[in-house]
């Protein structure tokens, strides 16, 4: 076993709405659809120099010599998907890994993942210390900092958006597009329901908790449910559930199956329901109603 450790790239892409495309097109497309997409990923990493280690899902994990090589490979898989009807996700990481049998082990692989899951459809998105690694022209892609927690990392973790649509943007434009887009955001914010109560989180309400405690934003008559069950945190145009409970939180969205989540975070889009710690039939007069209003 070869325990010394490396500086590799690691990259997680990540196949958005798998699940709603299962009910949307029936089992046997999806799948189809699926498969298409993972060997588009796959193709596309070794393509760029890179090293697929495993398949998980609807994901692909994938190692890289350098950031430079990565971006080429989050790139490459962003154009495959171009005419696809689904759609993904990528985000990566550049950090030390341990390998092992085609395989790669470390918090490295814990970040990059949790870096993709932060990123919507469509886009790429990067660690700090994955873009302090990339060459000035391709640096120049990045824009758009945020901060996110990471378990194990005892302080948030900065990561970048990359502009994989038109490498050749100078300085200038990043920053005029920064300002664009905090612009646009202040016009969208997440309305929460719960009974009578209505809340609004954006920008000037930028921190929601929930659960059974009465010093709550909002507070659940639900045993299931934990005293500080569930956050949501508007973060430069996102709004991120975390989930900190015992139970675990059911997101439904209309039309579809609740799925389940605990102590993860996902972002909020659309309009569905929240039901803390049990299923949503099993508590309907305890769920909590989201709906993104975009003005």
């Amino acid at each position: 076993m070869n325990l010394n450790p490396r500086l590799l790239t690691i990259l997680f892409a990540d196949i958005g709405g798998s699940g709603v495309l299962y009910e949307r097109v029936g089992d046997e497309k999806a799948y189809q659809l699926i498969a298409q997409s993972l060997a588009s990923m796959k193709l596309a990493v070794r393509e760029n120099g890179g090293e697929v280690l495993r398949t998980v899902g609807d994901s692909v994990l994938a190692s890289f010599a350098s950031s430079d090589a990565a971006f080429m490979g989050a790139k490459s898989i962003q154009q495959a998907h171009l005419g696809m009807p689904v759609a993904v996700r990528v985000g990566f990481h550049t950090g030390s890994v341990i390998p092992d049998a085609g395989d790669v082990y470390g918090h490295a692989v814990n970040i990059a993942a949790r870096v993709a899951a932060f990123a919507r459809v469509d886009e790429i998105v990067a660690t700090v210390d994955a873009v302090e690694q990339l060459s000035p022209d391709i640096r120049l892609c990045a824009s758009d900092v945020d901060d996110i927690d990471v378990k194990g990392i005892p302080i948030p973790v900065s990561i970048h958006r990359l502009d994989w649509r038109d490498q050749k943007q100078s300085s200038t434009r990043v920053s005029s597009r920064r300002v664009h887009h905090v612009v646009s955001f202040l016009n969208q914010h997440l309305k929460l329901q719960y009974g009578a109560q209505t809340l609004h989180v954006g920008p000037e309400f930028p921190d929601v908790v929930m659960g059974r405690a009465e010093e709550n934003n909002i507070t659940v008559l639900n045993d299931e449910a934990s005293r500080q069950h569930a956050q949501i945190v508007y973060q430069r145009g996102q709004f991120l559930l975390n989930d900190l409970s015992t139970n675990g939180t059911y997101i439904k969205k209309e039309g579809l199956q609740p799925f389940h989540m605990r102590r993860d975070s996902i972002v909020l889009d659309g309009k569905g329901i929240l039901s803390l710690g049990v299923l949503p039939e099993e508590s309907a007069n305890e769920i909590v109603q989201f709906e993104l209003i975009q003005e």
